[in-house]
């Protein structure tokens, strides 16, 4: 063998963010000579991570392939690197490109590796040399904590476990890298404790340490709880085994039975909320697929039992009935009370479990119940909200302590169902969750909406739902005080009830439409609600905030014309077509009243419903089946 065959081919990977000022002097480091007298080759990848400076131009003039990733994020831009690397490299090496490492100690970390004596070396700052001012106490006291615990808790033969300079074996970052998920700077903490569930065998080697150039993009505190976050998920953690692909029978992608286990504290028909019908509806669907369903909630019954079986799903109860609200706000300490409750499913076997995002506080029982009973926990979200929305919701403190709990609990699911695609946007743009969200809408059953007769009633403008204030019934009722200006006869039915009940039949008796608004209570059985949209000629829904909307998409499957808000907040809005199947109008009297007088003119309903057989609820849960395969 020539000594041109027996050199070895090293990929330097080098994320940066805003790196012109460094980027260049880390690259030529890797000199020639150094090259030339350990007999390597050596390509370099400088990932640009969406700089605003000259970093790409700059690394490209210095000898680098300049690679760029639009989406922020350090474990985005290295598996963009990894993905680049070429089959016949034989070492691969990452550091960052602010200078803190020094690119002439490459050569300790290869050395491990082409002796075979392990898989994947991890340069040790902790344990070579720190300069003065390179690592702040705090910095230097979290890694100290965070190595000790990964040591504790995986094994692993590891000093520093929030370095940035590692050294693989090519065939070892193979393996590890299908496994990569992390967008931020918890990348290392999820490599090291995933390729110690590998079996990996990692070796640290100390390097020295700089003040780096520019300005840290890590934040202690933010990037720290992601890191703690990590190093609890992985614990549990285990490689995907190779499985037999699903059998397709008539077209439909088929699982074996598991006991699938659903996490909400309420449920329909106790509750007859969107989320509720939609938890009844796919249950439903997953027990008629020959899954073993359960639903584990509060005492919402009458009964003494705390087991019943209903549709063919077990409905147990975890703990008595607390409140849920106060006002029209959600109680904190229902939620607080109902999580801790959760802890019970301990004793509880099961192969899938999925937790109901609202309150958020059970998603931190269960997840911990699925860390110790080494599942994976799935979530199904229906709204996420900002900051700004829930300061406004629940006020400054309240609102940003909310915040921050939604924020933590949207990263501890393994998978998210988001039952509107508004919500998927909305976890990925605001709260930053794009990885594992898959969209399973909310639907209807289109067999029973066919078989069911109007009603013999009249009915101009039909609400149906709860009475609180978020969905501006009483807007609705001076929308119809408008327009029974012209059309003295109309009729408005209002179906449901809640805490404005009260102040909404009060808000009718003073505008003197006691003969033109009626309110009814809500219909037991579900054929009757779509009797009553049948009859209707336009059915409206004010509210400003929707998780998806299901009552809209009901009344649309019966054929009837929908008017709803434009509000950002009100996921609806996006079953609507302009005049073709409703309409989409400021939450305002004024713009209901509009749109109210343009349908209930119309001499006959547009065709409408054949439009929504794609949301019938057994397509759906065979959707939600194959989620759980993930």
């Amino acid at each position: 063998m020539n000594q041109l065959e027996s050199r070895k081919k090293v990929a330097i990977v080098i994320p940066c963010y805003n790196e012109a000022g460094s980027i260049a002097h880390v690259i030529r480091q890797f000199t020639e000579d150094q090259r030339i007298q350990s007999q390597i080759d050596t390509s370099i990848y400088v990932i640009d991570n969406n700089s605003s400076d000259d970093t790409s131009e700059i690394a490209r003039e210095a000898g680098a392939i300049v690679l760029f990733e639009g989406k922020k994020g350090k474990g985005n831009a290295l598996r963009t690197g990894f993905n680049a690397i070429a089959d016949d490299i034989d070492y691969v090496v990452m550091l960052d490109g602010d200078d803190t490492y020094s690119p002439k100690e490459v050569l300790r970390l290869i050395e491990p590796l082409y002796s075979d004596f392990c898989d994947v070396v991890i340069g040790s700052r902790l344990e070579g040399h720190i300069q003065n001012a390179a690592m702040t106490k705090l910095n230097g006291l979290g890694n100290k904590f965070f190595t000790s615990a990964v040591r504790a808790l995986y094994g692993a033969n590891v000093t520093d476990v929030l370095t940035g300079y590692f050294a693989w074996k090519k065939s070892a970052l193979d393996l590890m890298k299908p496994h990569i998920i992390s967008q931020g700077f918890a990348i290392e903490m999820e490599m090291i404790t995933k390729m110690a569930r590998l079996g990996l065998q990692l070796s640290a080697v100390p390097i020295s340490y700089h003040p780096r150039t520019g300005e840290s993009s890590l934040h202690p505190f933010g990037d720290g709880s992601r890191i703690l976050m990590m190093l609890l998920r992985n614990i549990t953690w285990r490689a995907p085994k190779e499985t037999a692909q699903p059998a397709a029978t008539n077209g439909k992608t088929t699982f074996a039975a598991r006991k699938i286990v659903f996490v909400s504290d309420a449920i329909y028909p106790y509750m007859k909320g969107g989320k509720e019908k939609r938890l009844h509806e796919i249950s439903k669907g997953l027990a008629a697929m020959g899954h073993d369903v359960h639903i584990y909630t509060m005492h919402w019954w009458q009964e003494s039992d705390t087991v019943k079986y209903e549709h063919g799903v077990y409905i147990h109860a975890l703990c008595k009935h607390h409140e849920m609200y106060h006002g029209d706000r959600r109680t904190i300490s229902e939620g607080i009370l109902f999580s801790l409750a959760c802890l019970k499913l301990l004793r509880v076997k099961f192969d899938v479990l999925d937790v109901d995002h609202m309150p958020f506080f059970p998603i931190f029982t269960t997840w911990l119940v699925c860390v110790l009973r080494g599942r994976k926990l799935y979530a199904t979200w229906h709204e996420a909200l900002s900051r700004q929305e829930w300061v406004s919701y629940m006020g400054q403190s309240g609102g940003f302590l909310a915040s921050l709990v939604e924020r933590f609990s949207i990263r501890l699911p393994h998978h998210i169902t988001a039952a509107s695609a508004q919500t998927k946007e909305l976890l990925a743009s605001v709260h930053g969750r794009d990885q594992r969200v898959a969209l399973v809408a909310s639907g209807i059953d289109t067999v029973l909406l066919e078989s069911v007769e109007p009603a013999d009633v009249q009915c101009d403008v039909l609400y149906v739902g709860r009475l609180v204030k978020d969905k501006n019934v009483d807007k609705l009722i001076d929308a119809v005080q408008i327009v029974s200006q012209d059309h003295p006869a109309m009729r408005c039915l209002i179906v449901g009830k809640g805490l404005e009940q009260n102040r909404l039949q009060k808000q009718v008796k003073r505008l003197g439409l006691e003969d033109t608004v009626q309110f009814l209570e809500p219909f037991n059985e579900a054929r009757d609600i779509y009797a009553y949209m049948k009859a209707a000629k336009v059915f409206c829904s004010p509210s400003v905030r929707e998780g998806f909307g299901i009552v809209s998409l009901e009344a649309l499957g019966c054929g009837t014309p929908v008017i709803t808000s434009n509000s950002p907040g009100n996921a609806a809005r996006h079953l609507i077509q302009n005049d073709r199947n409703g309409s989409v109008v400021p939450s305002t009297a004024e713009g209901l009243a509009k749109a109210i007088d343009r349908w209930i003119s119309t001499s006959e309903k547009p065709s409408i419903a054949p439009g929504i057989n794609r949301y019938d609820w057994r397509e759906l849960a065979q959707e939600q089946s194959e989620i759980y395969s993930l």
